[in-house]
């Protein structure tokens, strides 16, 4: 399996990964930014630096450890282009409920997340180490909900969203698409603009 990145949330991922691989050997990190010479991601992972190196036919899937939602995108996308399968990683410490819960194709759920029942979540979203989830929220594609976020019930986001590590989005709110919501924030308002909502309680910093 190939991991798209080599940088800082690779090493978390790489963390998910390692609950349930346990061959070494399987495991490579793609990262066109380091330089050629750093041949090893943490001094063992190869790290190929070329999408032209990688053979699809014999190793198709590949999982996200991009942090930048935007970024990740366009890696993922040339990726699929070139052949890839696109893969979910879900660690086993996360609570998720049983029932009418969608996980998008190539989402991160990070260790110690609670997920409820009647939940969407789109593709390639990182729902990060400690967020709740609650009951009929619906996540688009490509979001970050950092460490520590909390979304109340029916909360609606829309795709390319970023909610800072701890914010708190308060029950029946809509974001739009590409909506940033700041570190320990409460979002009290809808936002179905792009905008920054920032503060307690949360006011849109672009007013």
């Amino acid at each position: 399996m190939i991991v798209l990145g080599a940088k800082g949330h690779a090493k978390d991922v790489l963390v998910v990964l390692n609950e349930t691989i346990t061959v070494e050997s399987a495991l490579s990190f793609f990262d066109d930014y380091t330089k050629p010479e750093e041949a090893l991601f943490l001094g063992k992972y190869p790290i190929i630096h070329s999408l032209n190196k990688i053979d699809f036919s014999a190793n198709p899937h590949f999982v996200s450890a991009i942090g930048t939602p935007h970024l990740r995108k366009q890696v993922v996308e040339k990726f699929k282009k070139a052949g890839g399968i696109y893969q979910t990683v879900i660690s086993k410490h996360a609570i998720i409920g049983a029932l009418d819960v969608q996980i998008g194709q190539g989402s991160n759920i990070m260790p110690f997340v609670f997920i409820s029942n009647s939940v969407q979540i789109g593709e390639g979203c990182l729902i990060n180490t400690s967020a709740q989830i609650h009951h009929d929220v619906k996540i688009g594609n490509y979001c970050d909900v950092s460490p520590g976020a909390k979304i109340l019930g029916r909360v609606t986001i829309g795709n390319n969203c970023n909610i800072g590590s701890g914010a708190i989005i308060l029950p029946n709110i809509i974001l739009g698409d590409n909506v940033t919501v700041g570190a320990g924030s409460v979002v009290v308002e809808n936002c179905l603009t792009e905008n920054t909502i920032v503060g307690i309680p949360g006011k849109l910093k672009n007013k």
